[in-house]
């Protein structure tokens, strides 16, 4: 099934016969995503799309002042057919007996092996969705050993890394510089990440990931497209090449995709991971 995570209202809107469902981010409780919504906002947009699957992300780090807003959100959620919540901090499943929805992990770069998505499928948790570092054998490895449906990205900028600090903003106020720009870029060894500083500061890789050559070796149950900073008229012709892919296309579709961005790699699916200290 094809999840997009949306950049805007449009993207949900303009291609509603091109998804599965969408994953809609909550304001104030998500990182990594700068299209957010309030809890308020969440039953108009269901009635748009009352055929899909929802997903709503609360993937931040809950802090102690944040908990009762968080339990009432939570509640909340009771009263819409939603199919999960996405979350990162644990206190989330400590709610789990009041949820009627399943719960999704999804600690960015922490899902990255089986036996501990299935301890969390031992504590009631259906769902995980996997880190972006992971190769294709890693993944293979999880798909075949693991408890929880699985969900990984297919397509769109990485998170790099969050943060609570506002680093640009602190940048900026120190050396006097005037940029009301909504997304920042960093310049570093010949490559430029995107970085935005909101609530906390985000930051995204060089590079678009485009997984399709790897489609049907990832098999998982659901693939993730996000549609951050990608325009809604390539946004829209890109889940048309994803919803009619097939084994016997599956290399024309990554190369249609690969020709329509100019800054586009598959990742570390086909790397091999080595730390060293240096």
């Amino acid at each position: 099934m094809i999840l997009i995570m949306p950049d805007n209202i449009e993207q949900i809107k303009e291609n509603i016969n091109l998804y599965d469902g969408v994953i809609l981010s909550i304001d104030k409780f998500s990182v990594n995503v700068r299209y957010t919504v309030s809890i308020d906002d969440i039953d108009s947009i269901i009635k748009l799309i009352p055929d899909k699957e929802i997903f709503i992300s609360l993937n931040k780090n809950i802090e102690n002042n944040e908990l009762d807003e968080l339990e009432r959100i939570l509640l909340e959620l009771n009263n819409y057919n939603i199919k999960g919540v996405l979350y990162s901090d644990v206190a989330i499943v400590t709610y789990k007996n009041k949820l009627n929805y399943d719960l999704v992990w999804a600690q960015e770069h922490l899902v990255t092996n089986y036996e501990t998505i299935n301890y969390w499928y031992s504590k009631g948790v259906n769902y995980a969705y996997l880190s972006s570092d992971l190769n294709i054998n890693e993944i293979k490895d999880i798909t075949n050993n693991s408890k929880c449906k699985l969900m990984a990205n297919l397509f769109g900028y990485n998170s790099m890394f969050v943060s609570k600090r506002h680093i640009v903003d602190n940048y900026l106020k120190y050396f006097n510089i005037k940029d009301d720009s909504k997304v920042h870029y960093i310049k570093k060894e010949g490559k430029v990440y995107p970085i935005i500083d909101a609530n906390y500061t985000y930051a995204y890789s060089n590079n678009i990931f485009n997984g399709v050559r790897d489609y049907y070796n990832m098999n998982v149950d659901y693939y993730v497209v996000n549609g951050f900073l990608i325009d809604n008229t390539k946004f829209c012709k890109l889940l048309s090449i994803i919803g009619n892919i097939s084994i016997e296309n599956v290399e024309k579709s990554a190369l249609q995709i690969d020709d329509s961005f100019s800054n586009i790699d598959d990742g570390f699916l086909h790397k091999e991971i080595v730390s060293k200290v240096k």
